[in-house]
């Protein structure tokens, strides 16, 4: 008998995309028996390009936000968007055609607008006729998202969905499961026993800080917020990828004040999650939603215009995290929060309310169910 088989499109462009792919993925070949592959847009083009537009993203990121914020606001609303949309699209996605109809997919996943829109341009020219479906990593719909020829989407929340309506997608198209995370981050742990493996105190509140791999948190500015705290804490720091990072965070923590574990990239983000009494990082949709899962405590410092505002006005308006533009302002909110446990009790219960454990699940079992039985 021939597996079933699901092909998952998506952009290295922030790992939270490949992340949700990879967490529905997961499931669709335990408990739904498919063969699933994962590639991501830029097997489709010269390596140099890749290598370009990444690179500039994060340079724009690191140095000039309000210009990658411009740009996302101008797509969400500018006619001219949308023919570079079809533009884009016409150049690259006929590249994509001889590898989909090679792999024979019984639908399609797009888990980064970009590859959706390829993948729309060819259901909408007729050279392919898989289904499709779309999962956004966002607390946000933007408009490049907005697609007709797509089967399926998958949202966070019924104000996405109502945007999409409006937007003219079908309603009964439209899925509210959550941002798929990775079952790990649902799973139980011994939070003692992680510190301990870490040499870490059961007796003082612990800090993790992500998501300066990239080098737009400025993470060892942070780190010395958090070192001077009249208070006894512990903190973690997780520089990903970023060399330099790494060996400057390392310098720190050799003269710390407070007790100071720093790591590169890893791959056991639940456990040290688990382990976290409060997170400070950019609110990237998926590093969002697995807090929530884990109901750790978000403060998020500075986010840049775009998705992560829109992510922090969707936390903020849900009470579900903190928010902090300065490092002054840092220092008051963990000051405050360390002072008594009232409000991590809050933060926590309010984080447990927002977040989908199942939605990768309820996302895999809805996929399954509707293109692959029989």
């Amino acid at each position: 008998m021939v597996k079933p088989r699901v092909l998952f499109m998506s952009a290295p462009i922030g790992a939270g995309h490949f992340k949700a792919a990879q967490s529905v993925s997961q499931l669709l070949r335990l408990h739904h028996s498919c063969h699933t592959e994962l590639c991501s847009i830029f097997d489709f083009c010269h390596p140099f390009i890749g290598r370009t537009v990444l690179k500039g993203y994060l340079q724009i990121l690191a140095t000039f936000p309000q210009a990658y914020g411009a740009m996302y606001g101008w797509g969400n609303q500018s006619r001219l968007a949308l023919l570079g949309r079809e533009l884009v699209s016409q150049l690259f996605a006929r590249r994509m055609v001889a590898y989909i109809k090679q792999f024979q997919p019984s639908v399609i996943v797009c888990t980064h607008a970009t590859p959706a829109g390829l993948v729309a341009w060819l259901k909408k020219k007729g050279l392919i006729t898989v289904p499709a479906a779309a999962i956004i990593t966002d607390f946000v719909a933007h408009r490049l998202w907005v697609y007709p020829e797509f089967e399926h989407y998958f949202v966070a929340h019924p104000a996405m969905a109502d945007y999409l309506s409006q937007q003219g997608i079908l309603p009964q198209s439209i899925v509210v499961t959550g941002i798929p995370v990775s079952e790990c981050f649902s799973q139980p742990g011994n939070k003692e026993q992680i510190l301990a493996e870490l040499k870490l105190s059961p007796g003082r509140k612990t800090i993790l800080i992500m998501g300066g791999g990239a080098g737009v948190l400025p993470m060892a500015e942070i780190l010395a917020v958090c070192d001077q705290l009249d208070r006894p804490v512990q903190i973690i720091a997780v520089a990903g990828k970023n060399q330099l990072l790494y060996r400057r965070l390392a310098q720190m923590q050799a003269t710390s004040r407070q007790p100071v574990r720093v790591f590169g990239f890893v791959d056991n983000v639940h456990e040290l999650m688990r382990a976290a009494d409060v997170l400070i990082s950019k609110p990237g949709g998926m590093s969002s939603a697995e807090a929530l899962t884990m109901g750790v405590p978000l403060v998020i410092y500075r986010p840049i215009p775009g998705q992560e505002e829109a992510n922090t006005r969707y936390l903020l308006n849900h009470r579900a995290a903190l928010r902090a533009d300065s490092l002054t302002a840092l220092a008051t909110i963990l000051t405050r929060l360390f002072t008594t446990d009232d409000d991590f009790i809050t933060l926590r219960r309010r984080a447990v309310l927002l977040g989908r454990p199942y939605a990768a699940k309820n996302i895999a079992d809805f996929i399954a169910e509707c293109h692959l039985k029989g």
